[in-house]
């Protein structure tokens, strides 16, 4: 854990000053910060990471993802008996590059639009790609939420 921990401080830290990182690198922070909750939530939790090789290496804005993964463990998975999984993918579509955050918790709230997160994402995305960067919500058949970033991949 205490591994992750360094590894989750020393990414985060690095980048949240940096203008950019890449997508290889998100995903990292992403798996460091999940492997601590395990440590929290044991078996409940379960992760799937998965990004196209040529996709890890695409610069994109930091913090995109960590705040994605948060809210599907704290509003979606952390209070529910069961637990579930959260899966992560990178992957590029036509001229987009998607990334997508799902989980199988309790899905959306009231609202549907979150907090401050998703909506400091939105602007971020917004102020960076115009009309052509967004942030997708959608709930799940089954349960929870896939939250869909959606960039231009050029």
């Amino acid at each position: 854990m205490l591994t992750d921990l360094i590894q989750f401080l020393r990414i985060s830290l690095s980048k949240t000053r940096a203008e950019t990182t890449t997508i290889g690198h998100e995903m990292e922070m992403a798996r460091a910060y999940l492997n601590i909750y395990q440590i929290r939530m044991g078996d409940r939790l379960q992760y799937h990471i998965q990004a196209e090789e040529d996709l890890k290496k695409k610069s994109i804005p930091p913090m995109l993802v960590q705040p994605l993964v948060e809210n599907a463990i704290k509003h979606g998975l952390e209070t529910a008996v069961t637990g579930g999984l959260i899966t992560i993918e990178a992957h590029k579509d036509n001229h987009r590059i998607r990334i997508t955050v799902k989980d199988t918790g309790k899905g959306l709230d009231e609202t549907g639009n979150g907090g401050f997160g998703l909506t400091n994402i939105r602007e971020r995305l917004h102020s960076l790609y115009g009309q052509d960067g967004k942030l997708i919500l959608v709930e799940n058949r089954a349960g929870g939420v896939t939250a869909t970033i959606e960039i231009p991949n050029g």
